[in-house]
């Protein structure tokens, strides 16, 4: 058994992209909730004792456990530290992170020690953000060329928006040539992807141009092939474990130390949506299947 665990972080981020999930919780400094779905400030209310209990009641069947910290921006300080004690107190867990490339040296220093922990480090270049402020563009790739240095295998991802190709490709071009892995991620819109606006601008050239890892083909799906999502839930009704934040069905709990097995994650084309299958739909939320729709919220 291999599993995929998203581990929550901080939503802090020093970028602050329009096109982020989190953009107007930056916007507005966390202020306000969002219905019964939201803390106006995220909370922490999971221990790294609570994940060591479920990890050797639930997990103890893994031959690979791949730990994504998901939130804000990685490499920020407090994130950064919560990586470092994560790694420092586990053993097994292996790390798979992402980064705007932009953090202070001393931040990408932290990981260097439990490079033969890190499955990978991708490199997000924010281009739409980023490309007019050199000293911004030569921060990243000197971050890039030091984790390399660590023997971490490190990639650099962009986002392919509409009439923007040509200029990811020759990218790619002259990051391959500089001994990096490069790849080109779809961007479906701004509504956390459920729209397709973006995604519909597509010509077929630009579908050929994303990498194989962001196509998933077939009729289940797994945030990383191979693996089963163990998802937990961060902020409101933190330490929930889901299948899928598309349909947050909750199929544990870190604190309760529950967790029910045998789920799949359904695409259901004709519904038009993802269907966790397999288990009770529980949701702990007012909203239909616990998605909140963005303009309810005033955030996307």
């Amino acid at each position: 058994m291999k599993y995929y665990v998203a581990f929550p972080i901080s939503f802090d981020c020093d970028l602050h992209c329009w096109y982020c999930f989190h953009s107007q919780h930056h916007a507005t400094n966390y202020s306000g909730a969002c219905g019964d779905n939201r803390d106006s400030v995220p909370q922490r209310h999971i221990t790294f004792t609570d994940w060591d209990r479920f990890r050797d009641t639930h997990l103890a069947d893994a031959e690979d456990i791949l730990v994504h910290f998901h939130g804000g921006e990685t490499f920020l300080p407090g994130n950064a530290n919560t990586i470092r004690a994560f790694m420092h107190h586990t053993k097994k867990e292996r790390a798979d992170l992402l980064t705007n490339g932009l953090q202070d040296e001393r931040s990408y220093w932290t990981i260097a020690e439990y490079a033969p922990r890190v499955n990978r480090i991708g490199f997000t270049f924010h281009r739409r953000i980023i490309e007019g402020v050199p000293e911004l563009v030569l921060k990243f790739e000197r971050n890039a060329m030091l984790v390399k240095s660590f023997g971490v295998p490190v990639y650099i991802k962009e986002l392919l928006f509409a009439g923007t190709r040509k200029t990811l490709l020759a990218a790619k071009a002259r990051w391959e040539a500089l001994g990096f892995e490069y790849k080109i991620q779809d961007f479906k819109e701004t509504n956390r992807g459920r729209s397709f606006e973006e995604w519909r601008r597509y010509e077929a050239e630009d579908m050929l141009a994303i990498d194989s890892e962001y196509k998933r083909g077939g009729d289940c799906c797994a945030c990383m092939r191979g693996y089963v999502n163990v998802l937990i839930r961060g902020g409101w009704n933190e330490g929930d474990v889901l299948a899928c934040f598309e349909d947050p069905v909750v199929v544990g709990s870190l604190q309760r130390n529950e967790y029910r097995k045998g789920y799949r994650v359904f695409k259901d084309f004709q519904a038009g949506r993802i269907d966790v299958q397999g288990v009770p739909k529980v949701y702990k939320g007012t909203y239909e299947r616990d998605v909140y729709k963005p303009a309810e919220c005033d955030t996307n």
